[in-house]
């Protein structure tokens, strides 16, 4: 099986972006690093242009390039798929609803921003306007409420906490996928294992190249994470893939490093 891989430079400058330890990498930098995943330097630098022009990314200076703060929050959400965004505490059977009816939608970036704060943080719809999800996380309604704000939910969207009936639960439950999450964690963690085997193997380019793939794969798939309780989910296979992502991540960080730091240097 390939791994599925981003169809556009500015896919991928902002996966880079994304990683990137300081949060800004030069121009050359950056084209450098997506000639070396297959885009060409001057689709690299359209692809700059048009995510500056789009509010995506901010221009700090002169060829150095950052992201814009809602991008920012995002990777760093991403960034904690070790833990999650939050500890998990012991379920007592409520939950954390998000009420979005009264919101509005005619703006079509604003609803996908909201509906992907509200998937990143694990809540799933229950009826018309409101989603749920446990609230088996440190914090509660508040600090949700908090990083769903950070993740660019709207500031008028209501957080409070709910109780769900057998019927409501029943509803709900099947769109956590959990048995098909869990198999796919199952599946990437055998990839992952297999590709760490194999990077002694291969040549710097290609295994600096099948690390991004791979590890942007991973993230993406963890930073999704609804972080649900033991009582409904097992965590052992969302355990298994940290763990093996996180020899994947030593590994690449450090090719990566390599690769970067002489470009960043003036």
């Amino acid at each position: 099986m390939t791994s599925p891989r981003p169809t556009s430079a500015g896919r991928i400058a902002l996966a880079l972006l994304g990683a990137a330890p300081k949060g800004s990498l030069t121009a050359p930098a950056l084209v450098s690093a997506g000639e070396l995943l297959g885009q060409s330097a001057n689709a690299m630098r359209v692809g700059l242009s048009r995510l500056v022009s789009s509010g995506a990314l901010r221009l700090e200076r002169r060829g150095h390039y950052s992201l814009a703060d809602d991008r920012r929050a995002r990777a760093a959400h991403v960034r904690t798929w070790r833990t999650g965004f939050a500890r998990r505490v012991r379920w007592q059977g409520s939950f954390v609803g998000v009420l979005t009816a009264d919101l509005p939608r005619r703006n079509a970036a604003l609803v996908a921003r909201r509906e992907r704060a509200l998937e990143l943080a694990g809540l799933r719809v229950l009826g018309h306007g409101l989603f749920v999800r446990p609230d088996n996380l440190e914090g509660g309604a508040t600090a949700l409420g908090t990083h769903l704000a950070r993740l660019g939910l709207d500031a008028e969207a209501e957080v409070l906490e709910v109780q769900l009936d057998s019927a409501q639960l029943a509803r709900v439950l099947p769109r956590w996928a959990v048995a098909a999450d869990a198999r796919r964690a199952d599946q990437l963690t055998a990839r992952v294992k297999t590709l760490v085997r194999a990077l002694p193997r291969r040549g710097w380019k290609k295994a600096s190249a099948d690390s991004f793939w791979l590890g942007d794969e991973v993230l993406r798939f963890l930073s999704r994470d609804p972080l649900l309780p033991e009582q409904l989910a097992d965590l052992a296979p969302r355990r298994r893939l940290a763990d093996a992502m996180s020899v994947l991540d030593e590994r690449g960080h450090a090719l990566w490093q390599s690769i970067l730091e002489p470009l960043e240097r003036p």
